[in-house]
């Protein structure tokens, strides 16, 4: 469906940018409004970044009124350290907004704080994409899948669960909001259907499939040669390693991400075209540090249980990065909401560069 309220974005194409460097005065409810405009001006990705995760969720809605070319990249719901693995939606549709935020077609992606200053895995998040009348193996793809995260059943019925039954595949993409059945002629996709969960019955027809992982930590080739390297650096947790490096899948790996992956954020992600901006910086840098503490304090009631020679509390790679350090560098141009107050919300854009033609050029 396209976005209903379009059309009153043809107004900023034909207008002028103010100058980047300036002072954008936008009331709150004008926000989705300002963000949508400005993509459609410059025509480039944006990461627009902002405090909380509610934020973050109802921004997206809202900026779907203007454009179909939005995405979330929604924060883990677990804590640091906490041996569960998040659920299996949120790390899907993480790696599409990661996917689609490194890709040239640009994009709206949101994220609120606690997303944005998250290290990134290392594994790949390329999805698997397949049309009607494409040729692949069915022991490649079913390779794929459970390489992926995705959990084999006899009857598929939650997302990240594929089951095989002669040349018919069954996948829910992890992302996707319904099924999809592959029905196979060879190594050729014949033909490709959308199926209900309750009765299992074929319904109308789908133009293939495209499923992101369904897992945001894989033991691939990267994080096996990292878990291999931490069994003798960092052997208190070796037993953990060791399960990497045979590629095991296991609830709550994710939690290890810190010692397995660089500290590369979202904002490294983006092309260097793209642009960055920042909701409300007052209150996004306050939960950056809310957050970091936060952290520092399950590291202190966590450490003495994991082990003589593990790390001190505070010595350990933390999962979360300061937001000054991941914005650090940026040309910065900040939209205020209108004065009214000291709770008003402010945007702040960062690496923008002067459109030609436009008073800052």
């Amino acid at each position: 469906m396209s976005a209903p309220l379009a059309p009153l974005l043809h107004g900023w194409r034909s207008a002028a940018l103010p100058a980047l460097d300036s002072l954008w005065a936008v009331p709150a409810a004008g926000r989705a409004f300002a963000i949508a405009g400005l993509f459609s001006r410059l025509e480039s990705t944006l990461l627009v970044v902002i405090p909380g995760e509610s934020d973050a969720e109802e921004l997206v809605d809202d900026l779907r009124l203007f454009t179909d070319r939005v995405h979330h990249a929604p924060a883990w719901e677990t804590l640091p350290f906490e041996h569960v693995s998040p659920n299996t939606v949120t790390m899907a549709t993480r790696a599409q907004a990661r996917h689609r935020l490194s890709a040239d077609q640009p994009v709206i992606v949101v994220a609120s704080v606690r997303s944005v200053i998250q290290r990134v895995s290392p594994s790949s998040v390329d999805p698997v994409i397949l049309a009607v009348g494409d040729e692949i193996e069915m022991e490649g793809l079913t390779r794929w899948l459970a390489d992926s995260g995705y959990h084999r059943t006899d009857r598929v019925e939650a997302r990240g669960e594929m089951a095989v039954r002669g040349g018919i595949v069954d996948v829910f993409p992890a992302q996707a909001d319904r099924p999809v059945r592959l029905d196979f002629w060879g190594d050729r996709l014949d033909e490709a259907r959308f199926f209900t969960v309750a009765t299992q019955r074929s319904e109308e027809a789908a133009t293939g499939l495209e499923a992101y992982p369904a897992r945001e930590l894989r033991p691939d080739v990267g994080v096996g040669a990292r878990a291999r390297e931490l069994v003798r650096s960092e052997p208190w947790a070796a037993g953990t390693w060791e399960r990497l490096v045979e590629g095991q899948i296991f609830p709550g790996m994710e939690s290890w991400l810190p010692w397995l992956a660089p500290t590369r954020t979202l904002v490294e992600e983006m092309p260097f075209s793209a642009h960055l901006l920042l909701v409300d910086p007052a209150r996004a840098f306050d939960r950056s540090r809310d957050l970091i503490k936060e952290e520092s304090e399950l590291a202190a009631a966590l450490a003495p249980t994991w082990g003589e020679t593990a790390p001190e509390a505070g010595e350990h790679p933390p999962l979360f990065l300061d937001l000054e350090d991941v914005v650090a560098g940026k040309s910065v141009l900040r939209l205020p909401s209108a004065p009214g107050g000291p709770g008003d919300a402010l945007l702040e854009v960062r690496g923008l560069d002067a459109v030609p033609g436009d008073p800052a050029s």
